[in-house]
């Protein structure tokens, strides 16, 4: 949290102050950098109190919906000053990290305490079908300016403008699908998995109690479970959520106006930082939850914040700022350069295939890694770049 303030600092800087000394917005990035951690911590916990109002369903959307909530915010401060292809970057490492790194991770973990994890196959059926949708949406416009069948650069925007139309139509009708006419099936496929886990769990409880002690009459007595203790009203959660998103807002215009210094001064690729590191970041948290909860053998709700997150900044988050840079005169497009649509392609056809199971264990969280590892070094050495 220290650094949180450190970062905040930044506004009460003069201007010329920061031109004058380039180490103090060096500084001041990495400040607000590490400083998002914290209220990305507080987010995802306020998060899970009031997904406690409501189902594993809801609460994993609830929990990939704020958990996005910097991301978006950070965007639009970076779409303000037009740097569009920090907002593409950003946004794009963030679909791969959410499907490579955070579900490699938490199958990694999952598959450790337990051999086999599964989830509903109509849940992995539906998520397949929308990160197509979306990967179809992203690489298409890249296709389309590579072949060379373009006017002029206007098609371009044209034809991103009209598929973030299609891919917000497309988002609420999944929400749709999920949420109101099949919320009966996914509600059914995690009251079973969370029954069937909790059983397990009893039965290697009692038999553990048994022959600890088989005559000790205490061991008839249920243990209190305090891991999913509600502190939090519904109102108290809401306001919480608005308190650290605002925040978050003040640290993301910290971290856009001071990034190119930092990475001018330390030689790094913009790309690497725009792509690999600010996502992880800031979703630190709801990279965390989405362990927590596969090593709790709960893994409906870690796909729904894993996949469910990657499907939301695809088909939610990047049309939204394609038509917030519409509406404010930002000409910010859907075409993303060979090596970034090629890594977004495999990704998605790398995690439908796992998706198609039904199942996890620990080797696919190490396969998921280690495409992620080769996609991270990729961006390493991409060349230096001004965004």
């Amino acid at each position: 949290m220290l650094f949180s303030f450190v970062g905040l600092f930044y506004y009460w800087v003069p201007t010329e102050m920061l031109k004058e000394y380039p180490t103090l917005n060096t500084i001041l990035f990495q400040s607000a950098l590490i400083g998002l951690i914290p209220f990305a911590e507080r987010l995802g916990f306020v998060t899970e109190q009031l997904a406690m109002h409501t189902n594993d369903t809801y609460g994993g959307l609830l929990n990939a919906t704020f958990g996005n909530a910097s991301e978006l915010i950070f965007c639009c401060f970076a779409l303000r000053n037009r740097l569009y292809r920090v907002v593409q970057l950003s946004l794009l490492g963030s679909i791969l990290s959410n499907l490579l790194f955070v579900l490699g991770l938490s199958c990694f973990v999952g598959g450790l305490k337990y051999q086999v994890q599964t989830f509903t196959k109509v849940s992995g059926a539906v998520s397949s079908g929308m990160l197509m949708l979306a990967s179809i949406s992203l690489v298409l416009p890249a296709a389309l300016k590579f072949s060379g069948q373009e006017d002029d650069a206007t098609d371009e925007i044209y034809f991103s403008r009209f598929t973030a139309i299609i891919m917000l139509i497309m988002y609420f009708a999944y929400l749709l699908f999920q949420l109101r006419t099949h919320v009966g099936e996914f509600e059914n496929a995690d009251h079973s998995n969370n029954h069937s886990s909790d059983d397990e769990e009893q039965l290697l409880s009692q038999a553990s109690n048994h022959l600890d002690d088989d005559d000790n009459d205490d061991t008839n007595v249920p243990s209190v479970d305090t891991t999913h203790t509600q502190l939090l009203s519904f109102g108290d959660s809401v306001a919480w959520l608005f308190i650290f998103t605002g925040f978050t807002s003040f640290l993301s215009d910290i971290i856009v106006g001071t990034m190119d210094e930092f990475t001018t001064k330390h030689n790094v690729s913009a790309v690497f930082v725009a792509a690999v590191v600010l996502p992880l970041f800031s979703n630190a948290a709801e990279h965390t939850a989405s362990v927590v909860f596969a090593y709790r053998n709960k893994m409906d709700i870690c796909l729904g914040i894993a996949i469910g997150s990657s499907i939301q900044i695809a088909l939610c988050v990047i049309p939204f700022c394609v038509i917030i840079g519409w509406i404010t005169n930002r000409d910010l497009s859907l075409f993303f350069d060979g090596f970034e649509t090629a890594s977004l392609l495999v990704s998605v056809v790398t995690v439908c295939f796992i998706l198609q199971g039904g199942s996890t264990n620990w080797l696919v969280g190490v396969l998921l890694l280690g495409a992620y590892s080769v996609i991270c070094m990729g961006f390493w050495v991409h060349r230096l770049e001004i965004l």
